[in-house]
């Protein structure tokens, strides 16, 4: 009688522990099916100017962030400030292009790629904002973001270039304001 008692439960519960898991895989299928429609690399649909423009870009973000973590390290929150705001003023959008080159990169690149590209330089000005305010435990915090921003992006846009983060496992929060987050999780 007690077997009969106690596996009526365990039959329930196993039930709702299927369920769990057939629903868990669909929401991991869905979720990994909409990450490998988003990773499409963008360089191929860029002109030559663009692609240039965007290289020298990211090349001036990388250096910088790599003088970014010395300076986070060492308590040099002037250069922290320094290059936190130099990264800010790289955005490729700020720079001087003519309005054909604005309309061609909007044209070959999704908008949640210049979202992600915004957004980097929103944390690079708070991270400029944190170094002028001496506050180090900011700067860590923007730091890590701001990398977050960078992986997210190169493992959904940037995958021909760097083969290692295709398919990675980036979290969806990755390169997306905080506000973006808040509106994708109430829509």
């Amino acid at each position: 009688m007690s077997y009969a008692m106690s596996k009526r439960p365990l039959i329930h519960c196993c039930r709702r522990g299927r369920t769990a898991i057939i629903v868990a895989g669909v929401a991991a299928g869905l979720g990994l099916s909409a990450a490998s429609l988003a990773a499409e690399p963008v360089r191929p649909n860029l002109t030559p100017k663009l692609q240039g423009l965007l290289k020298k870009e990211m090349i001036q973000v990388e250096l910088a962030m790599h003088e970014v973590y010395s300076a986070i390290i060492q308590g040099r929150h002037d250069v922290v400030a320094e290059k936190g705001q130099a990264i800010h003023d790289s955005f490729i959008l700020s720079q001087s292009l003519t309005d054909e080159d604005r309309q061609d990169l909007k044209n070959a690149v999704p908008a949640e790629f210049l979202e992600m590209d915004g957004y980097l330089h929103e944390l690079s000005a708070s991270l400029a904002e944190a170094g002028d305010a001496e506050d180090t435990a900011r700067q860590v915090e923007l730091y890590a973001q701001m990398t977050e921003s960078c992986v997210a992006c190169h493992s959904a846009y940037v995958t021909d270039r760097f083969e290692g983060l295709e398919g990675a496992d980036v979290p969806d929060d990755w390169g997306t304001a905080p506000a973006e987050q808040e509106g994708d999780s109430e829509g």
